[in-house]
């Protein structure tokens, strides 16, 4: 592509797009295309929430790690019973003394009160859980590398969406130049032919037709118009800008891309496409599920130590300790872990074909995407062609002009043919540029950094 070419054609357009912009009643911003992707990226509210995922997520997986250590817990009781067990001693049981009998009557002794007093503090380190708390930590760390790679995802989506509206702009802007040049020469056209009807030279039926040519070159002038605002709006807002902002934007986008093999492409996207890494990420979360499920068959055993303080119960100090191991064990639970583990299994060959697909779907993306390079690069060559022969038509029309020897209309037209084939090469431009951020976002790359 040539590029010096390519910066005159825009550098003759730029007094044009710049003109159009309406800089009172609001704020003018000024942004060339990389310092619109950082706004984005920085601001867009889509990618705030992204990354507080990211942090939601860090915070799970810290939640999950502090289950590999030992824990502390007191567990208090205070109760009151109904009723007590007692002990009774019958008269004389004890035997005699001095010949009275011991005891003199029937004694009872109650055993402890009735309201109780109990609380322990103990001292718990799981063992065999270990394993399922292995799992659900790289359970937790691959939610981490998806959220991540979601936000990844995210931003390259911004930033294509960013290209899309910052060319938009510049080509509807130039376009609405094109039509207001399209507009004066119907308006001159229409002048001629009133002339010449009132001269008798021409139907009125000349007149009819050139006052229909103005409306629709009006027309089209307000549908640019309509068109500008309309993207300028949501370019704003995905730059997280006051939605009045009027953007000053910089048509020198330069066109110089690197083209690589479209295989280099494709095996670069398999490594860093971010939606590929996070299906990656999905099936080690579903063998860590599998794992973990498989690992409810092993017996949960626990060491614990405990101190414990009472007060009421009978037979029993106030303070002392215990110490031990806690085994809990399901013997039998009708085919529940079976089913558990044939999920996990189950989720898993999801996850392995999901990256197959997603693998098939990012080839088909960049031939795709590649071909369209390739068809708007021959587009920028013929329209680069129209520019320089539109330019010399108008230059031959404003010399005859000059001469006497064509209507100051037949110059208006060429101007305006003029302006169109500008309009038309910087959207063949673009639309190169553009086929080349939907290739890197494809690839997994940020367009634009």
């Amino acid at each position: 592509m040539n590029r010096p070419k390519f910066y005159r054609t825009m550098g003759m357009a730029a007094l044009a797009i710049f003109s159009a912009a309406v800089t009172y009643g609001a704020e003018v911003r000024r942004l060339t295309l990389t310092e619109a992707v950082h706004l984005a990226i920085s601001q867009n509210r889509v990618l705030k929430i992204a990354r507080l995922k990211v942090t939601e997520s860090e915070q799970k997986k810290a939640g999950e790690r502090s289950a590999y250590f030992p824990s502390i817990t007191n567990q208090s009781n205070a109760l009151h019973v109904t009723d007590l067990q007692n002990i009774g001693i019958p008269t004389g049981t004890l035997g005699t003394v001095a010949g009275s009998l011991v005891p003199a009557q029937n004694v009872v002794l109650p055993q402890g009160q009735r309201t109780l007093f109990s609380s322990g503090t103990m001292l718990s380190q799981p063992l065999t859980q270990l394993i399922r708390i292995h799992q659900a930590n790289r359970i937790a760390a691959s939610e981490i590398a998806a959220s991540r790679d979601d936000l990844r995802n995210s931003e390259n989506q911004v930033a294509l969406q960013v290209h899309n509206l910052y060319f938009g702009i510049l080509i509807a802007r130039l376009q609405k130049q094109a039509a207001e040049q399209q507009s004066t020469y119907a308006g001159e056209n229409l002048r001629e032919s009133e002339d010449d009807v009132r001269n008798g030279s021409a139907l009125k039926v000349a007149s009819i037709q050139g006052r229909a040519s103005v409306l629709e070159s009006r027309q089209a002038v307000l549908t640019a118009e309509l068109q500008v605002d309309d993207l300028t709006t949501e370019l704003n807002d995905l730059l997280g800008l006051p939605l009045d902002t009027q953007l000053e934007l910089d048509p020198g986008v330069a066109v110089s891309v690197e083209q690589r093999p479209r295989e280099e492409y494709v095996q670069t996207a398999w490594s860093e496409n971010p939606e590929i890494q996070a299906a990656e990420e999905a099936i080690r979360k579903a063998q860590a599920g599998v794992t973990a499920a498989k690992s409810a068959y092993i017996p949960d055993i626990t060491a614990f130590a405990r101190q414990s303080y009472q007060d009421g119960v009978p037979f029993f100090v106030r303070n002392f300790g215990t110490f031990g191991v806690n085994l809990n064990w399901d013997v039998f639970d009708f085919g529940k872990r079976h089913a558990a583990v044939r999920e996990r299994e189950t989720q898993l060959a999801e996850a392995e074909e999901n990256l197959r697909r997603l693998k098939e779907e990012v080839a088909v993306g960049i031939e795709k995407t590649y071909n369209k390079m390739e068809r708007t690069k021959s587009l920028v060559e013929v329209a680069t062609q129209v520019v320089k022969l539109r330019q010399e038509s108008e230059r031959l029309a404003e010399n005859q002009v000059s001469q006497g020897v064509v209507l100051v209309s037949e110059r208006r037209q060429a101007t305006a043919a003029s302006y169109k084939a500008q309009a038309d090469l910087l959207q063949a431009n673009l639309g190169y540029l553009l086929a080349w951020a939907e290739l890197e976002q494809t690839v997994g790359r940020t367009p634009g950094l």
